[in-house]
């Protein structure tokens, strides 16, 4: 499964204004690889909008547990909505096996 992920924290919790954070956020950033390894998870984007205090998450995952797990191994507190989708071509295919479901059953 693909699960996007955005993940906002505050102004007064970011590393980028709490200098003594910093270290700490790098070195476990720095281990997210060896975490998405462990979990057996692919992160297929993992972006950054600072100005905005922002980031976002395409992961494909097996369990939404493990994206949990990943997400919280990122060392900063922060808020995360975390959003099942699909790649557009798999949404169609769905769209047509409805509409031949809905077809056969006289809709």
């Amino acid at each position: 499964m693909l699960f996007h992920v955005t993940m906002t924290h505050t102004e007064d919790n970011c590393p980028g204004y709490e200098r003594e954070k910093m270290p700490q956020m790098i070195e476990g950033m720095e281990k997210l690889a060896a975490v998405e390894k462990e979990l057996g998870l692919t992160v297929k984007a993992l972006l950054w909008g600072a100005p905005e205090h922002v980031a976002f998450a395409v992961i494909e995952a097996d369990r939404l547990s493990a994206v949990a797990q990943y997400v919280n191994a990122i060392p900063l507190r922060q808020d995360c909505k975390v959003t099942a989708v699909e790649n557009l071509v798999d949404v169609i295919g769905t769209a047509k096996a409805m509409m031949a479901r809905a077809k056969a059953n006289g809709a």
